[in-house]
């Protein structure tokens, strides 16, 4: 696991606010809405044990091999 992710999954896994699953939820019976939480702003989706299941690249780090380019 990279760095970054590690990172991000500890602040996910620490918020107060969201209980550590890193979305908001809310229902009315029919409609309902989820959004990231702010300890999750790289949209990081976990399943019920915090395992995760997309990590939006981090995994990967593409801006990582960009800047290699660069040089």
């Amino acid at each position: 696991m990279t760095e970054k992710l590690e990172y991000a999954l500890s602040q996910i896994a620490s918020c107060d606010f969201c209980g550590g699953k890193g979305y908001h939820g809310w229902a009315n019976g029919e409609d309902y809405d989820v959004e990231d939480c702010d300890c999750n702003p790289y949209g990081i989706i976990l399943d019920e044990d915090g395992s995760v299941i997309w990590d939006n690249g981090l995994l990967s780090e593409p801006e990582l091999f960009l800047s290699m380019e660069a040089n």
